[in-house]
């Protein structure tokens, strides 16, 4: 039987199932992946197109570190917050500055785009206590939430959009607290009590249900976000740095500052993997999990720091960043996991990408071939 031409299979199939996935939209003809952030990609990166990451670009035009970033969910533009409180909103591809956010007085702490790409929030560093709500295609402060005793640490928006996840330390009774607000009010939806150690991290899990509370004393809640109700609480071993779930919300990833990773089941609590364990690395400064849910990088502290791609299954380096020499201090994938954008200690922002283009685009054509039986 002959092939058939790679534009005609992929124009005949409409979604691919992925174990990391719900489903791809595959375009109805085979064009360049873009070298950038674009949600039209055809095909989810693998680890093994990620060997060898190059540099693709680096923006200039901050004064101070760049610790927060996030990035738009058409992947098309990167949100940067500094030290000295100013945002920026930048376009990946060209690197042109689009417009500036001002208002904040203290270090951008965390930053949270809603899934519609419309709105922005923000949190500030102790000295202001604050978090605004801006309109992110206009730039327009659309709202500011400020309690003199919430220091706000991190911020989650929901994937229905509609609410925004708080972790605090409240100064006055100097323990932690979790509140989600309804993010077009402002009004009080959930309040939930923990550890009596500061929170450093909330996310929520894809499907609206869960929201995970990460805590310096290296504990875990999961929390029932319908009822109010606390259903697990876990043990990372050590201060927790960055929480994740997988796209069908079935499974937590957790690293630490110390770099411990484990992988957990959402639904029991019980503790499925710990592919890394303590690195003795005394801090990490950042961590991003791929969207494939199979490799996470990670920013390592120190005089000189160092960035790294692991393997999550196995816990191995995929490769070393070279290139840049400097502190991360933030970092953030693309939605479609193409591209790993980095804020750095020197002001600069660095654009990634692993070579998505040959062995991905090889990946997906014998994988359709194969589905269609040829």
């Amino acid at each position: 039987m002959a092939l058939q031409p790679l534009s005609k299979i992929l124009t005949s199939l409409i979604l691919i199932p992925t174990v990391a996935l719900t489903a791809i939209v595959v375009p109805k003809a085979v064009t360049q992946p873009t070298s950038y952030g674009s949600s039209t990609l055809t095909a989810l990166p693998t680890s093994q197109s990620w060997q060898n990451p190059q540099l693709i670009r680096t923006i200039t035009g901050n004064s101070h570190p760049v610790g927060a970033l996030a990035i738009t969910p058409d992947g098309n533009n990167i949100v940067s917050g500094t030290d000295d409180g100013t945002i920026k909103v930048w376009d990946l591809k060209t690197g042109k500055l689009l417009r500036t956010l001002t208002g904040h007085t203290d270090t951008i702490l965390s930053l949270a785009i809603s899934p519609d790409g419309q709105t922005l929030a923000s949190a500030s560093g102790i000295n202001e206590k604050s978090v605004k709500i801006w309109n992110l295609k206009t730039g327009a402060l659309m709202r500011t939430i400020q309690q003199p005793d919430w220091f706000v640490k991190s911020l989650a928006i929901s994937p229905d959009g509609k609410s925004l996840a708080l972790g605090i330390w409240n100064t006055t009774a100097n323990k932690p607290q979790v509140k989600v607000l309804n993010l077009s009010t402002g009004e009080s939806l959930h309040s939930f009590q923990g550890s009596k150690y500061s929170n450093l991290t909330v996310s929520y899990s894809p499907d609206g249900q869960t929201l995970a509370i990460g805590y310096e004393d290296s504990t875990i809640q999961l929390w029932d976000l319908h009822t109010g109700n606390l259903l697990h609480t876990l043990n990372q071993g050590a201060a927790v740095k960055a929480l994740a779930f997988s796209q069908d919300s079935k499974t937590l990833m957790s690293e630490s500052y110390t770099q411990t990773f484990k992988v957990w089941n959402v639904a029991t609590g019980k503790l499925i993997s710990s592919p890394i364990a303590n690195s003795g690395i005394v801090f990490v400064n950042a961590v991003a999990f791929n969207p494939n849910g199979k490799m996470f990088a990670s920013a390592l502290g120190g005089e000189k720091g160092a960035l790294k791609l692991f393997d999550l299954p196995t816990g191995n380096v995929i490769s070393p960043f070279t290139g840049f020499s400097g502190i991360v201090y933030s970092l953030a994938f693309t939605p479609n996991g193409s591209t790993l954008v980095t804020g750095n200690f020197d002001g600069t922002i660095s654009i990634w990408q692993g070579r998505f283009l040959g062995s991905s685009l090889r990946a997906i054509t014998s994988s359709l071939q194969e589905q269609v039986g040829l």
